[in-house]
C-alpha cells in the first residue's frame, strides 16, 4: 500500500500546476459548466496557486486552511472559496491524482444571516436625476426595471430584443437560463435609441468583437452611486429594489421568482424586504383575542393554577 502511494506522489509531483487546471477544466466542462464559469474559476486556482506558494497537488490541509483564514474574506466568499476547494481535490482524487482528498473536513463556513438590502424609490430617484451617459442610464434602468445582473446587462445586443412583441431574452443568466421577459416602458423608450443589431455595451481594444465585462458595468453603475451621495448599497441592490418593488405592488410570488430568474422561491429572500408598513397592515390582520379586563393579582392569593 505504502509503496501504492509513494508511485501515486511520484506520478503526481511530476504533474504542474497547468496540467492540473487541464484535468479540472475537462471535468467542468463534461459537467456542462459555462466557458465564463470556467474561466473565473481559472482566477481563482491562479490566485490559490499563488498563496499557498507550492504546486497545488502538493498542498496540505494546512495550505487549505491559511487560504481561507485571511481577514480580508467576507463570510459568503469563503463559503465559495471551501466549495471550490472541495471541487477541485475530489476531481484530482478521483482521477487518480492524490491519494487524499485535504478538503474533505475543512471546518463549515459560517455565513450570517442578513436582511435585504434593496435602494429606496427615493433613492433611485436621485441616481436617475444626476447627469449621466445613455448608456451608463440604460445600465441602471435594466438593473432596476428589468432585473438584470450585471453580467446580464454586460451581453446585451439590440439582436436579444423582439422589436414587435416589446420583449427581451436574457443572455448569460445564472445556469445558462436563456428566457424572455417582457420589456418594462422606460427601458423600451430608451431602447429605441440603441441600435437594434450588435452590442449595446461593446468592450474596449482589449475586448473587441465582444461586449464589456460584468465588472465595468458594476463600476460604472457603482461610481454613480457613489457620485449621488448614497452609502450601504452596491450596484446588484437594484435588483432588490426591481424584487422588493414587485412584492408591495401586490405580484404573487412565483411571478416575482419568474422575472427574478430564480430557480428557488427561496432565494427571493436575500432580495425582497418588505416595507415596515405593509408588515404593520398584516400585523393588524391579526385576530383579536379578547381577555380579562381585570388581571388576576397574584397566584398567591387567588389560589389559581395555570400559566
Amino acid at each position: 500500500m505504502n509503496g501504492n502511494v509513494t508511485a501515486l506522489r511520484a506520478y503526481a509531483e511530476a504533474i504542474d500546476d497547468d496540467a492540473v487546471f487541464e484535468v479540472w477544466r475537462t471535468e467542468m466542462l463534461a459537467a456542462g459548466c459555462r466557458p465564463r464559469t470556467v474561466r473565473e474559476r481559472e482566477i481563482m486556482y491562479r490566485h490559490y496557486v499563488r498563496h499557498i506558494g507550492k504546486p497545488a497537488i502538493e498542498a496540505s490541509r494546512q495550505d487549505l486552511m491559511s487560504w481561507l483564514s485571511r481577514p480580508d474574506l467576507s463570510p459568503k466568499t469563503r463559503q465559495g472559496y471551501k466549495s471550490f476547494l472541495h471541487t477541485l481535490y475530489t476531481t484530482l482524487q478521483d482521477a487518480g491524482l492524490r491519494a487524499d482528498n485535504p478538503a474533505t473536513r475543512l471546518p463549515r463556513s459560517r455565513v450570517p444571516r442578513t436582511e435585504a438590502n434593496p435602494f429606496t424609490t427615493a433613492e433611485l430617484e436621485r441616481i436617475l436625476a444626476q447627469p449621466m451617459y445613455r448608456r451608463t442610464r440604460m445600465m441602471v434602468l435594466l438593473a432596476a426595471y428589468q432585473g438584470f445582473r450585471a453580467v446580464e446587462i454586460a451581453a446585451v445586443a439590440g439582436d436579444n430584443i423582439d422589436w414587435v412583441e416589446r420583449r427581451i431574452i436574457t443572455r448569460e443568466a445564472k445556469g445558462g437560463v436563456e428566457v424572455w421577459r417582457p420589456l418594462h416602458p422606460m427601458v423600451w423608450d430608451l431602447a429605441q435609441s440603441f441600435p437594434r443589431e450588435g452590442w449595446w455595451f461593446p468592450g474596449t481594444k482589449s475586448r473587441k468583437g465582444t461586449h464589456l465585462k460584468p465588472s465595468s458595468v458594476s463600476n460604472t453603475v457603482g461610481q454613480l452611486i457613489d457620485r449621488t451621495g448614497i452609502t450601504g448599497h452596491r450596484p446588484h441592490n437594484l435588483r432588490a429594489w426591481f424584487a422588493t418593488e414587485l412584492v408591495e405592488a401586490g405580484a404573487d410570488l412565483l411571478t416575482v421568482q419568474q422575472a427574478m430568474r430564480h430557480a428557488s422561491p427561496a432565494t427571493l429572500r436575500h432580495y425582497v424586504r418588505p416595507s415596515m408598513g405593509n408588515i404593520e397592515k398584516a400585523m393588524s390582520a391579526l385576530p383579536i383575542v379578547a381577555t380579562p379586563s381585570t388581571p388576576i393579582a397574584s397566584r398567591a392569593s387567588s389560589g389559581a393554577r395555570g400559566d
